[in-house]
């Protein structure tokens, strides 16, 4: 089983964190957000950006109302502003990491701006955006579009970690096409439970049988048919975590749909992090899955981390 640091990192070829990025569209959450890339650099080492993404409509003004010397003075001081008060924030962390980098980005669409930023990074860091209902209805939710388009792990940074205890690893082991999404989700939960000196748990959510089954089959044998999907999930989760050898505190095998059980239990429990996966798609099925990771989102308490499945 894994017991320490080095036993995971001898598992892998290099460290799984080497550059992490802290971005968001505001400066509000970065603080926190920042803490906890710094968390993360003391145990892995990791090179740490921070990014602020800003726009201002100065720039669409047409060059008869504003010429394009002005205009581009404007944006420079805007830019400046927001350099100088990111920089305020990234202050207190300058002796504590070894490299820390700001910058602000200026790019109209603040997930495309974000986006950009990512090549070479192993986590985004994203403090949770206060979304609007009425503009969400026209456009995909800025954190929503992350978990669902970066190449790396994205954690959406909710409150301090502080009094941590368990990281959450949430699998879909119902779904054999989804184990090699599963097994880095696993991956991913022991490295940051590691790093927060934290237990691990697993929870599996299978479908309520009144959904997969009609009546005759549920009066013949609903508790065999329950059981049946109860084991095999069992099964899947215990051969993953051997193959890992992780240590893993407790499997929650739980009935129902995750949109609902994973944040109760995650909530009941206290997790710091929550795991999850999240499936490269397109079309409507994007719109399904993206509508449960943004209903994950808004009712864990705790912090949430997504993998992505790779497109195909």
């Amino acid at each position: 089983m894994v017991t320490g640091t080095e036993d995971l990192m001898s598992k892998h070829s290099k460290p799984l964190l080497n550059k992490l990025l802290v971005a968001s569209d505001t400066l509000e959450g970065l603080d926190v957000a920042l803490e906890k890339a710094a968390v993360i650099e003391h145990y892995s080492g990791a090179a740490i950006q921070v990014v602020e993404v800003v726009y201002d409509t100065i720039a669409e003004e047409p060059a008869r109302v504003l010429p394009a010397a002005d205009q581009a003075n404007l944006i420079e001081g805007l830019k400046a502003a927001e350099r100088n008060a990111l920089n305020r924030i990234a202050e207190p962390f300058q002796e504590r990491i070894a490299e820390l980098e700001t910058r602000v980005a200026w790019h109209k669409n603040a997930a495309e701006g974000i986006l950009r930023e990512l090549t070479g990074v192993d986590l985004l860091i994203k403090p949770l955006s206060r979304h609007h209902a009425v503009l969400d209805r026209l456009h995909a939710p800025l954190d929503w579009t992350l978990t669902r388009e970066a190449p790396c792990p994205v954690l959406i940074s909710k409150q301090p970690w502080t009094d941590a205890h368990t990281v959450l690893a949430a699998l879909d082991a119902g779904d054999e096409s989804h184990q090699s999404l599963n097994r880095t989700i696993l991956a991913t939960a022991i490295e940051l439970a590691l790093i927060l000196g934290c237990e691990l748990d697993v929870v599996c959510a299978y479908p309520s049988l009144g959904q997969t089954v009609n009546e005759l089959q549920v009066a013949m044998d609903y508790e065999g048919i329950k059981e049946d999907m109860r084991n095999t999930r069992q099964a899947f989760i215990d051969k993953l975590i051997d193959e890992l050898d992780a240590t893993v505190r407790k499997i929650h095998l739980l009935e129902g749909s995750a949109r609902d059980t994973i944040p109760e239990l995650a909530n009941e429990m206290g997790a710091v992090l929550t795991v999850l996966g999240t499936a490269a798609r397109r079309g409507i099925t994007q719109l399904l899955l993206g509508n449960t990771s943004e209903a994950i989102i808004g009712a864990l308490n705790g912090d949430l981390v997504t993998v992505r499945e790779p497109a195909v």
